[in-house]
């Protein structure tokens, strides 16, 4: 008899691409699957998109709150974390699967790839920046980038700080306490899709917006955070060099992060002096 697999999805307002993630989750080759929706009070056509899809429904008030809603809820003996924006090759599930039952490991990292649909400059640097550290495997939970998303459930159910996640740096902080544990971590090279931010403009309020959340992160563990705030060290390695002009455009990625984030930061310390007594 086949494990269960409860695949995890946050969201709020996903009704664009939401849809587009459920039939590739439909479409697996492995079936025992539970899907998970916690949802944010979404007031598009999310709801009714997972109702469609059998989805089991939750709600948490923020995005934070959601990866410990979704774990809590979960019955499978995996737990998959995949966003509201992304699909999967149709064996992946069956893939991770075999990786742990089949070869003794307890947590997997996938390839995950970009998905083009406006060719700006942006998407194409953000796109270049993902295929690079993920075809080096660079997966080291302090050192490195690419992040696991499929997991034993008996891990996810031990990580004490999903009781109040910091939004930064959460999915790295998640992996770091898991390899702690002593847990088995395999990087396969079956695919995760995703949509990426089509203008510098969206990144910068997407990064202000985890900037904001920056302070709770380095309290949580500064080490952690330290070591993923400097530049990807994959963009040092001759293979960053294949498009020299597509690195330049890495750097200045970085760049727009790093303003943004320092904007969020300071966000965060305005409304802690206003709400001060």
């Amino acid at each position: 008899m086949s494990e269960r697999v409860s695949i995890n999805i946050p969201t709020y307002n996903s009704g664009k691409t939401l849809e587009e993630t459920l039939v590739s989750i439909a479409n697996q080759t492995y079936k025992n699957i539970e899907v998970i929706i916690i949802d944010s009070f979404s007031k598009d056509r999310t709801i009714e998109i997972a109702k469609k899809y059998g989805a089991n429904i939750f709600t948490a008030d923020s995005l934070a709150l959601a990866r410990k809603v979704g774990v809590e809820n979960s019955s499978g003996k995996y737990i998959f974390l995949v966003d509201s924006d992304q699909t999967l090759d149709n064996d992946t599930v069956e893939r991770c699967v075999a990786v742990c039952e089949e070869r003794g490991f307890d947590v997997v990292t996938l390839f995950e790839k970009s998905r083009i649909t406006k060719n700006t400059l942006a998407e194409r640097i953000i796109a270049y920046d993902k295929w690079l550290f993920h075809s080096l495997h660079d997966d080291d939970p302090i050192h490195g980038t690419a992040i696991p998303r499929f997991f034993k459930a008996e891990y996810m159910k031990r990580i004490d700080f999903l009781n109040n996640p910091p939004i930064t740096f959460e999915h790295s902080m998640i992996h770091n306490e898991i390899v702690k544990m002593g847990a088995k971590v395999k990087f396969i090279d079956s695919h995760i899709y995703h949509y990426e931010t089509p203008t510098f403009r969206d990144v910068f309020k997407k990064f202000k917006r985890y900037g904001y959340y920056y302070v709770p992160a380095l309290k949580k563990d500064a080490n952690l955070v330290f070591h993923h705030s400097l530049p990807r060290r994959a963009y040092f390695s001759p293979k960053a060099f294949k498009n020299p002009l597509l690195l330049m455009g890495l750097f200045y990625l970085y760049f727009v992060k790093g303003i943004a984030t320092f904007a969020g930061i300071l966000s965060y310390f305005k409304d802690k002096i206003i709400r001060k007594p």
